[in-house]
């Protein structure tokens, strides 16, 4: 067994072996719409690749948007809506991360890279390491070395009880899947960055405690990793390969995740942008009625 196996056994060890074994049993396929006999992209229509030129501009200026926010609110003491805005940033934030990671956002391959470590700061989390672990999750849905869907195998509690642990486990993870030197070295970059953020963070508390708040915060957020993007869209998959993940639709509720809920169509085609996913899942409807797959509406 590789060492990121062994690893994601001992960080969930026994319900998720028990589960992962069962689905070996049943010999359930990946996760993708060539397993699940749906059009390629083409065929749904690839305008929705397309990035708006100010799509394109507002994207990237929202995680800075609502950190500028943030800070506003923490100068004028109003600290009852510290928790309301924090979480704006962190899910502005995520999924912007999301979407560069996937190629989705509009950015050439060497920004790319930049963009990833510019977001690594602002998460206080490695990018790169994001994207290394995030990218085999696709390839390898809850299998035996998918840390990242790993949560899904185990109980609320127990997905809880994984939080405070999980972004550590997560980068070392990434970094035993990562093959390539230079990907190895932007993770210990981004790890070192983090690092100095939350040292600055406690040098600065004499004159404010902004910075701090902010990096428990973010930790706070990561806690909620296992439940948010394992447990919660994974949970219980059946024998369907398009049971593997959730897609949870709506006008508002969606919205205000930023889209994250459509996670069985992100699944399926990774390429399309977040604020396109909507558009994909009407698109999607027609396959999914034939085939049988329900989807959970809200509003």
């Amino acid at each position: 067994m590789s060492h990121s196996a062994t690893l994601t056994d001992a960080a969930f060890p026994v319900a998720r072996r028990n589960a992962v074994a069962s689905r070996k049993q049943t010999a359930v396929s990946p996760l993708n719409r060539r397993q699940a006999g749906l059009p390629n992209l083409s065929s749904l229509g690839l305008d929705l690749l397309n990035v708006s030129k100010i799509q394109r501009l507002i994207w990237p200026a929202l995680p800075l948007l609502t950190l500028a926010v943030y800070a506003i609110v923490f100068f004028m003491q109003y600290y009852l809506l510290l928790p309301l805005v924090f979480v704006l940033h962190f899910l502005v934030s995520v999924t912007f991360t999301h979407d560069v990671l996937h190629g989705a956002a509009g950015f050439k391959p060497r920004s790319t890279e930049c963009v990833l470590f510019a977001m690594s700061i602002l998460l206080l989390e490695s990018g790169h390491a994001f994207r290394q672990a995030h990218l085999h999750h696709h390839s390898h849905c809850l299998e035996h070395d998918d840390f990242e869907g790993s949560p899904a195998h185990l109980s609320l509690l127990g997905a809880l009880k994984a939080g405070p642990t999980y972004i550590a486990c997560h980068w070392l993870h990434a970094y035993r899947l990562a093959k390539s030197p230079v990907q190895r070295r932007w993770m210990q970059a981004e790890l070192f960055a983090a690092i100095l953020g939350i040292v600055l963070a406690l040098l600065v508390l004499p004159w404010s405690a902004a910075p701090l708040t902010y990096c428990v915060f973010m930790y706070i957020g990561s806690c909620l990793y296992p439940i948010t993007t394992a447990w919660l869209p994974h949970f219980k998959p059946d024998n369907n390969i398009l049971g593997q993940a959730r897609s949870l639709r709506g006008k508002i509720i969606p919205a205000l995740l930023f889209n994250l809920s459509y996670h069985l169509e992100h699944h399926l085609y990774p390429q399309v942008p977040s604020y396109n996913l909507p558009q994909l899942a009407d698109r999607l409807d027609p396959y999914f009625t034939k085939l049988g797959v329900s989807v959970l509406h809200v509003v």
